[in-house]
């Protein structure tokens, strides 16, 4: 992968507030020549005052940065490929600063992705522009999104949404979580974005990913160029492993490998490492397996090599399962297996089998 030449800073809410002014002006002062700087609008497109928040968000830049920002408008995903797309690309492509912001998650993530968004985005960073992302265009930024708005307001079940991944650029293998100590909710949990602990916990257990937590008001600035991260603002960061959980403080520069090595591997790469050809929340997929066992045994078909292929699928899924800590589903599997007079023995690396001593 290349070398990462610029920097992005990373924001957990506030992209106007007095509390983070120094950082937009850090990633303008640290560019080289003439600023030309760009925002998106896609994170809020879909909002009836989408102009009025573009408007607001330039007499920010003008008065508090002291900059002209212009706007590169791609507000929905039906101007793919349309002449005005191309010219926004166009623009962004020229500019050496980007800015987006607050809106909707997964709107921002569903429409880029199918765009050439994500790859301009990682291009830009690269090559040594900057960027600053808040709120909800941050939540797109790892490898999956998290959909607020559709959970916490609509009430559907936890779910991820694709991400954006370009935070791969840094060899970060993650997810961002903007608004992570939220309080709003007051008796009731709206930390981890709004949607709450315990229901951030189920979610990691369905399909695990690292998390990136950014408090509000605070910003997670990444240094391409010097390998190197820190903390501003007024709160901290969280980083979430399948091993530990670790803050990071305000106020200290940090080697960017120790990021990387938090973030280099998360459970869903275990996962997808196993050799094993059972979807594990799939058990109909298992059903299908036994049945054609089955007709295989009564029609006097060699199932030797099924029988064999069958068990070491059991025993996956299994070992699956107890990594996931669903343990009642995994004793369900050996039950099963010692009906069949089958005993399972497990070492550090593997597990193997053989029938029962009659």
């Amino acid at each position: 992968m290349s070398k990462v030449i610029g920097s992005i800073a990373i924001l957990g809410s506030g992209e106007t507030s007095p509390n983070l002014v120094s950082v937009h002006r850090k990633l303008i002062n640290n560019l080289e020549g003439k600023v030309n700087a760009y925002m998106i609008d896609t994170p809020f497109g879909f909002q009836e005052n989408a102009d009025e928040l573009v408007k607001k968000l330039k007499e920010f830049y003008k008065k508090s940065v002291e900059i002209e920002i212009h706007l590169a408008s791609f507000r929905y995903k039906k101007n793919i490929n349309s002449i005005n797309y191309f010219e926004m690309l166009e623009e962004l492509s020229e500019s050496n600063f980007i800015f987006a912001g607050p809106g909707s998650p997964s709107y921002a993530s569903k429409t880029w992705s199918e765009s050439k968004i994500p790859d301009l985005f990682k291009n830009h960073i690269i090559k040594g522009g900057n960027a600053v992302f808040s709120s909800a265009a941050a939540s797109t930024l790892g490898n999956k999104t998290l959909p607020v708005y559709e959970i916490y307001k609509v009430g559907l079940e936890p779910y991820w949404e694709k991400g954006l991944n370009v935070l791969e650029i840094f060899n970060l293998n993650c997810t961002i979580i903007p608004h992570f100590n939220n309080k709003e909710g007051g008796g009731h949990d709206t930390s981890y974005s709004y949607v709450g602990k315990r229901r951030m916990d189920i979610l990691l257990d369905k399909e695990f990913t690292n998390i990136v937590g950014i408090d509000e008001h605070t910003a997670l600035i990444l240094n391409g160029k010097d390998n190197s991260f820190e903390i501003e603002g007024i709160g901290n960061v969280t980083v979430i492993n399948h091993k530990e959980e670790k803050k990071f403080e305000k106020g200290k520069t940090y080697d960017l490998n120790d990021l990387k090595n938090l973030l280099s591997l998360s459970k869903n790469n275990i996962y997808k490492n196993e050799k094993t050809e059972i979807k594990l929340d799939d058990i109909s997929e298992l059903n299908e397996q036994i049945a054609k066992l089955k007709l295989q045994i009564q029609n006097e078909k060699n199932y030797s090599e099924i029988f064999n292929t069958l068990v070491e699928d059991l025993i996956s899924l299994r070992n699956l399962l107890r990594d996931k800590k669903k343990f009642n589903e995994s004793d369900n599997i050996r039950e099963l297996l010692e009906k069949l007079d089958i005993v399972i023995e497990d070492d550090k690396k593997s597990s193997n089998w053989s029938f029962k001593d009659q």
